[in-house]
């Protein structure tokens, strides 16, 4: 079944707040307030001849519409968004067969100043999008996560608060890192190319969380291309989501610093892996490959690498498929300070590492699973 477009969302969200304001700003009976409602009926009506329900999700200041993130809203998104908000809703559904009375009521609801609990209807369904992280359940995460677009951007801000506490030892909520693997796991058990899931990085704040959501993505994908399975795939998952986790022992300044780093701050960044396991070693319930990849992440397949280890020592295979999906999505990523590379110069680049930077076999094996 066909999806309406975005220009056909966006009307409808247009005909939404216009419907909203006039009926805060006129009498019941005017006529601007009933032909702003026509046209919203309408509008909603003729999506029903393409799909039977439409929904629309709120994630921070973005909008959420057939698991497409929805741009170029404008004033009309923003006031959608604050309309939904200021009345508890993150989450609106109308179901084809939309009566006009309880649309009406809907939108009269939402344009009365005296605030109340709005009622969802047989037709009209209402809820609350972020968990609470008090009482996530993997199972009601994973579900309300299905939704592609919606999972990179709402794992994406979740990974933030979970580093945040790794570093500061206040991570106890194991289940919401847990339910983002295995909601990454079921992305790869439905087959889809790694490289058709991967999120866009929308400003260089939200890099490093949604850099590494990619990372987990990719490596999970690898994993499971390589055989790997059952809970195994679920911790080779949570490993990539926190190998970075050390990260955040580097001053900002030091980390988005544009120019060449001093032998001092060289030093700082080269630490941060050893930093970020022992985060993790301090946590309780996180799998111990989580830790070595933390501390592996750097390391090249020769023995290079950071922090300096033993000569002998050879990285773990997931810390060396957790690097090769690191460096894959850092430069297919496009930043404000660089463009994103070609896919052929990616390739080059893994391929002249092979031997040196990065495993032969690994290297071979990713480049066939993203091959397009």
């Amino acid at each position: 079944m066909d999806q309406i477009n975005n220009n056909e969302i966006i009307r409808i969200i247009v005909d939404f707040v216009g419907a909203v304001n006039n009926m805060k700003l006129y009498p019941p009976n005017h006529f601007l307030i009933k032909s702003c409602f026509e046209r919203l009926f309408i509008s909603i009506t003729n999506s029903f001849k393409q799909t039977p329900e439409l929904t629309f999700s709120l994630l921070d200041d973005d909008i959420i519409a057939y698991g497409r993130l929805l741009t170029n809203t404008g004033l009309a998104g923003e006031s959608f968004n604050e309309i939904l908000r200021g009345n508890n809703i993150e989450r609106l559904t109308l179901l084809e067969g939309l009566p006009r009375n309880q649309l009406h009521s809907l939108i009269s609801d939402l344009a009365s100043t005296s605030k109340g609990r709005i009622s969802a209807t047989s037709h009209i369904k209402l809820g609350k999008l972020i968990l609470n992280e008090t009482q996530v359940n993997i199972n009601d995460y994973v579900e309300s996560a299905i939704d592609l677009s919606l999972f990179k951007q709402k794992a994406a801000k979740d990974l933030k608060h979970i580093y945040m506490d790794i570093k500061g030892n206040k991570f106890q909520n194991t289940d919401l890192v847990r339910g983002m693997a295995t909601t990454i796991t079921k992305i790869f058990n439905k087959s889809i190319n790694p490289l058709q899931v991967l999120a866009t990085i929308k400003s260089t704040d939200d890099y490093t969380s949604v850099h590494t959501v990619n990372v987990a993505l990719l490596t999970i994908c690898f994993a499971g291309n390589l055989g790997f399975s059952g809970k195994t795939l679920e911790d080779i998952s949570v490993a990539a989501l926190l190998h970075d986790v050390g990260k955040l022992s580097i001053p900002g300044e030091i980390l988005n610093k544009p120019g060449a780093l001093t032998i001092q701050e060289r030093a700082i960044v080269e630490n941060h892996p050893l930093k970020g396991a022992q985060y993790i070693g301090k946590q309780k319930n996180i799998p111990k490959l989580a830790m070595i990849a933390a501390l592996e992440h750097h390391l090249k397949h020769n023995g290079s690498g950071y922090p300096k280890i033993h000569q002998k020592w050879r990285p773990n295979i997931i810390s060396q498929m957790i690097s090769i999906a690191d460096v894959y999505d850092a430069m297919r990523s496009e930043r404000p300070y660089k463009k994103a590379a070609p896919q052929n110069t990616i390739n080059n680049i893994l391929l002249t590492g092979m031997g040196s930077e990065f495993d032969p076999n690994l290297v071979k094996a990713f480049l066939k699973m993203t091959e397009i």
